[in-house]
């Protein structure tokens, strides 16, 4: 306790004399995980007495070393460290001082945060897709990716399969690329990515999870009936066992693929899959918000049936999809050709293109 308040004293009263060699901390500042911390003083006197002191001080380990020497391990974090010498000059003490700042990494890097740009911007949006003849209906979807790309987001009917390539032309006049990175066809949902990194797109969020019966919803696409107009609707059952969500709302061949949202926050909640006729307002499907998330970042897949759908009241039914790397053979969609109209509970596909249309006969 005397030697502290002696040590306090010669602070308050007795400033250390000047010194050829200045007093310094050396060694690394920043340090990876479990990697040992490994400091030298110099400048400092023989006959020095050297105290060392890490803060914050809990959880360090301290190795035992000679005087002139720091050693210790500690979880990730800034450490700050601080050298006092103590030295008698002509009988008087005196006492210098250095400090410096560690950094022990984390030891799993933080994801990167997806970089800036665009615009929340719904309407602005949604684009008109081409993959070879076939005409359909896309959403850009933010926020902005890690590597500066942007997902897109369509139905899985439109595309052909993972690795198919195609043009997105956005309303401002630029035409982007895209290629398909996953295609599930049971909810009927396909993610596209951009091949090029773009700043400043116009983009559409996703909500954080179905919506309720009864929610207000709306879309817009470049159906023919009347290409860019917004339809209103709203949402008529929650999910079913194809992670389709049923609605109430007006399509036309060409809208597939949209994004369909919610008219209070203008998140989108599904994409335009099947109805039951077109044109008016009538029961359609389209992916839940949920098959949406689980399937965006997904890996590089293909949905192949297991079983060929039948139709219901209430929608197809079908057993439960498997998961193959490879593309599967063609399978019957669970929506009926344009002849097949009349049938009160027959679901006709959207797109523009009939020729790709596979249905019940």
């Amino acid at each position: 306790m005397r030697s502290v308040l002696l040590v306090g004293l010669v602070l308050a009263f007795a400033p250390s004399a000047a010194r050829a060699d200045a007093l310094r901390i050396v060694g690394e500042t920043k340090y990876k995980p479990h990697q040992l911390v490994r400091l030298k003083a110099e400048g400092v006197d023989a006959k020095a007495a050297l105290m060392w002191r890490v803060y914050p001080a809990q959880n360090v380990q301290r190795a035992t070393t000679p005087r002139h020497l720091l050693e210790f391990a500690a979880h990730p974090g800034t450490y700050e460290v601080e050298l006092l010498v103590i030295t008698s000059i002509d009988g008087a003490l005196s006492v210098e001082e250095a400090r410096t700042s560690v950094t022990i990494e984390p030891c799993s890097p933080s994801p990167p945060k997806p970089p800036e740009g665009g615009k929340l911007d719904p309407v602005n949006a949604i684009g008109r897709i081409r993959f070879g003849n076939a005409g359909c209906t896309a959403t850009v979807i933010g926020l902005r990716r890690p590597d500066g790309k942007w997902d897109v987001l369509t139905a899985a009917h439109c595309v052909s399969g993972v690795g198919a390539r195609g043009t997105i032309p956005l309303k401002d006049g630029r035409s982007l690329g895209i290629r398909i990175v996953a295609h599930y066809k049971g909810p009927d949902v396909a993610w596209c990515v951009t091949d090029d990194a773009i700043a400043d797109l116009p983009y559409a969020l996703i909500a954080a999870k179905n919506p309720d019966p009864g929610t207000a919803i709306w879309h817009t696409g470049y159906g023919v009936d009347q290409p860019g107009n917004r339809e209103d609707g709203a949402i008529a059952a929650g999910e079913d066992g194809n992670g389709q969500l049923r609605m109430t709302l007006s399509v036309s061949g060409g809208d597939s693929g949209g994004g369909i949202f919610r008219a209070d926050t203008n998140e989108l909640v599904s994409v335009v899959c099947c109805a039951s006729g077109m044109g008016r307002k009538v029961a359609m499907w389209g992916a839940s918000t949920a098959a949406i998330r689980r399937t965006q970042h997904a890996a590089t897949t293909e949905e192949a049936w297991v079983s060929l759908p039948t139709l219901s009241a209430t929608g197809p039914t079908k057993a439960t999809p498997t998961i193959t790397t490879s593309d599967p053979p063609p399978s019957r969609f669970a929506c009926p050709p344009e002849e097949a109209h009349a049938h009160p509970h027959r679901r006709h596909r959207t797109d523009r293109d009939h020729r790709h249309q596979r249905g019940h006969h």
